[in-house]
């Protein structure tokens, strides 16, 4: 399953990932119409839902998931031919006003779309996450921080902040400094994905990216002088909204074996201290030498775990690993804490 949330007013994108035979989408009737893709559910290739937002918890927004998905999933995959990718189109918030400000509508909350795909064992095990897609109107955003205004709301910020690629609209229309404020904006926000320009045609490097089942290279997530410690998203604030929301990213590396259940242990304290506040959490953790890492992925109070695929091939790895990695995306997060939490496993003897 690819997570796809376009641009407010652009059908190019869903347009391009519908043009592949083998992608079925699921979308809301309005989202379909305005990309002129209703003829698909005359051939099985589009499932309409109606966003229903409920919480298994009452009361609780962590809990929220959004039970059309559920069962537009389960009806896209049980079925004789099955589609070879789901494409889970979230339509984001309709602005109310100016182009600054957005309704903060879980039924538009990318966020709560991936807490649901990941929180229900029947979508778990029919599919698996692959990435999630955020579309970005390049010239619309680059004019907003020209003028000083803010450049998203909290909801989209989130949606960037956990993307796998952040996809620019009208980037050819930038001047060479415009380019590298707004990527320098994005990757403020967003540190496990990728910033890509639009392309000609296709939608190469948007899909089979395995993002959700693998651990993040090392490489993409630590920067020079990196270590078992953190950068926080709230430091360098590129707009007001930014200062509200307080997105952070914790990453976490350690070199050596961990030990399972001091592991286990230190997740649970995790999640149970912030439920709420994680919107992503990934990683690879080292905790036997004879089998490979344990990769783990999450949102909310959502987390599954996998081994690490050790093999040939783009998507396998060629050795084991030595190093454990952890990146946790959130709102308000205690890095020092998580640091010291981390730092704190006991290594298995």
């Amino acid at each position: 399953m690819t997570v796809l949330a376009p641009e407010i007013a652009s059908a190019d994108l869903v347009q391009r990932f519908a043009a592949d035979s083998d992608n079925l989408l699921i979308a809301s009737g309005d989202t379909l119409a305005a990309a002129r893709l209703l003829g698909l559910l005359r051939v099985g290739r589009a499932v309409v839902v109606d966003p229903d937002v409920t919480s298994r918890t009452p009361g609780c927004e962590c809990c929220q998931v959004r039970v059309d998905l559920i069962d537009a999933v389960r009806h896209a995959v049980v079925r004789r031919s099955p589609a070879r990718r789901v494409v889970v189109v979230v339509d984001r918030a309709v602005p109310t006003g100016c182009d600054t400000s957005t309704d903060e509508d879980p039924a538009s909350d990318v966020v709560t779309a991936v807490h649901t795909l990941q929180a229900d064992s029947e979508v778990d095990r029919l599919a698996h996450l692959d990435g999630v897609v955020v579309e970005i109107d390049a010239a619309s955003v680059s004019t907003r921080m020209a003028s000083g205004f803010a450049l998203w709301s909290p909801q989209v910020e989130a949606a960037l902040a956990i993307a796998d690629r952040i996809a620019l609209t009208g980037s050819h229309l930038l001047t060479p400094s415009a380019s590298v404020s707004l990527t320098d904006a994005l990757n403020d926000v967003n540190r496990v994905g990728r910033v890509v320009g639009e392309s000609a045609s296709g939608i190469e490097g948007l899909v089979g990216l395995d993002a959700w089942r693998e651990a993040p290279p090392a490489s993409d997530v630590l920067g020079v002088g990196d270590a078992a410690t953190s950068r926080s998203m709230s430091e360098t604030p590129t707009s007001s909204w930014n200062v509200a929301a307080s997105i952070e990213t914790v990453v976490l590396s350690r070199v050596g074996i961990l030990d399972p259940d001091a592991t286990n242990a230190w997740l649970d304290r995790v999640i149970a201290e912030s439920p709420g506040g994680i919107l992503r959490l990934q990683g690879a953790l080292r905790v036997s030498s004879q089998v490979a890492r344990v990769c783990i992925r999450g949102s909310r109070s959502a987390v599954r775990s996998q081994p690490e695929t050790i093999g040939s091939g783009p998507f396998g790895l060629t050795r084991p690993e030595r190093e454990s990695l952890v990146v946790v995306v959130g709102y308000n997060l205690d890095r020092v804490a998580l640091s010291a939490g981390f730092e704190s496993i006991e290594v298995a003897s």
